[in-house]
């Protein structure tokens, strides 16, 4: 799994903003340019920062949303349904790596939230129609196991 560049402010405990300099989890072009996380050194560029709150109840309910959107994994959806899969899997990072630092884990290197979270999601990944996908969703189900699953 992923750390996320957090922006360098303190990070707050009560209900402020947090900054998270990572602009490809909004804009997919991005994915296909070599990472920079800096602003576009173009002349006409504005950075503008969207608010995206970062939830159990959003992260599901996007993901719900990705799923109804492509339907069954297949051959032809399997590369795009996994990227957009993958842009809520950094959300469920960020929202880890979030409580982590606020409320250090008891035990385990995840947050309690997180946990449940991501065993909510991967039965949602379960749940996806196989349309003959090769690696989507199993290969994301097997590293959030992984990761967040058997380490308790």
């Amino acid at each position: 799994m992923e750390h996320h560049d957090i922006d360098p402010y303190t990070l707050p405990r009560d209900k402020q903003a947090i900054y998270i300099n990572e602009p490809w989890l909004v804009d997919k072009t991005l994915l296909e340019l070599p990472i920079h996380p800096e602003p576009e050194e173009e002349k006409d560029n504005i950075r503008v920062y969207v608010p995206l709150d970062i939830n159990k109840e959003a992260i599901l309910r996007r993901l719900d949303r990705v799923i109804v959107q492509y339907g069954e994994a297949n051959e032809y959806n399997e590369s795009e349904f996994s990227v957009d899969v993958d842009r809520l899997v950094s959300q469920v990072e960020i929202y880890d790596q979030i409580w982590s630092i606020r409320y250090v884990p008891e035990e385990g290197k995840h947050s309690a939230e997180a946990v449940e979270l991501v065993k909510e999601f991967v039965e949602r990944l379960r749940d996806i129609p196989d349309g003959c996908a090769e690696c989507f969703p199993f290969e994301t189900i097997d590293e959030l196991s992984r990761e967040y699953l058997d380490q308790r």
